[in-house]
């Protein structure tokens, strides 16, 4: 997760100039940099060096509250070169996702808001930007108010086809997580149990509120929804060492995508679903959002417990 902090002149400068792009977005507050990524490809489409400079002054520069921060993107010319060139065969899928947020967006935002009423969407900033194919959706720590969708990276993970319905829900679940149970102060030292149970709670959710989503839907992720649950037992008596590590290589074990392993990548958000699904039939999702401290430590301790022993049964 980005966790570098801008200077507060550099942020209200870059929402300023941000808030001549924002789009008509109804319900969400969105500030979309898709205008001035599409024009990179038709002021001067055969003029690679036209392309580059108009989107490092279009689109990278005009939002350092981004792209500045080095612990995630790679701004210097060849990287970003060499994602446009990649990027092209992704316009029409990146184009059709774009449409269809404009299109569906508000009808999600009000079926989220109806279950959960007390959620502010008035204090959420929506960001349509590039990823530089890094991720597809992003809540950064150091501002759990913001949610970067990155169209380009839904594209090439998902397809032109991907269940916004559901991508939109497990981050509009996260904003409300973050507002009614805020993070720690030291963003740098969350816990993996809370990171787990974090991702649980949207996983559940998105799939409670799109009734029709499948467990792969719901996870993004078929290999992870066909062939994880076998590894949950052996999984969850590893993770029970881990729960309370903060440092990013565990995290990442249990939360990244990994290429080329045997057992599927981001098994904790599968743990986390099974831990969330456990629950909620006796507790409200209202309820287990809120929970939190040592008191959350020692239920996903148990409950990882119990996930551990079925490999007994």
């Amino acid at each position: 997760m980005p966790r570098n902090r801008l200077p507060l002149t550099l942020i209200l400068v870059a929402i300023l100039v941000s808030a001549a792009n924002t789009a008509n977005a109804g319900l969400l507050r969105t500030f979309d940099l898709f205008p001035s990524f599409f024009r990179c490809f038709t002021v001067s489409p055969g003029d690679k060096r036209d392309r580059l400079r108009s989107f490092v002054e279009g689109v990278i520069q005009e939002h350092p509250e981004i792209y500045r921060r080095s612990d995630i993107f790679k701004t210097d010319s060849g990287t970003l070169e060499k994602y446009l060139d990649e990027v092209t065969s992704y316009l029409p899928a990146i184009r059709k996702i774009h449409a269809r947020f404009i299109k569906e967006s508000d009808s999600i935002v009000a079926s989220f808001s109806a279950q959960f009423p007390d959620f502010e969407r008035s204090r959420v900033n929506v960001y349509l930007m590039p990823s530089l194919f890094l991720f597809d959706g992003k809540i950064p720590h150091d501002n759990p108010r913001t949610l970067f969708l990155a169209l380009d990276g839904l594209a090439k993970f998902h397809g032109a086809n991907v269940r916004l319905d559901v991508i939109l829900s497990h981050e509009l679940f996260h904003l409300y997580h973050f507002q009614v149970n805020p993070l720690p102060a030291e963003i740098d030292k969350i816990p993996l149990y809370r990171q787990i149970w974090q991702e649980g709670l949207a996983t559940y959710a998105s799939g409670c509120l799109n009734p029709g989503a499948s467990l792969a839907d719901v996870l993004l992720d078929p290999r992870l929804a066909r062939d994880g649950p076998k590894y949950v037992p052996a999984v969850a008596r590893t993770l029970l060492t881990q729960l309370e590590a903060a440092d990013d290589e565990t995290t990442a074990r249990y939360l990244a995508y990994r290429r080329g392993s045997e057992i599927p990548s981001r098994m904790g958000y599968l743990v986390g679903y099974d831990i969330v699904a456990h629950l909620a039939p006796a507790r409200s999702l209202t309820e287990l959002s809120r929970l939190g401290g040592r008191r959350l430590l020692h239920l996903v301790q148990d409950e990882t417990r119990q996930l551990a022993n079925l490999e007994a049964h």
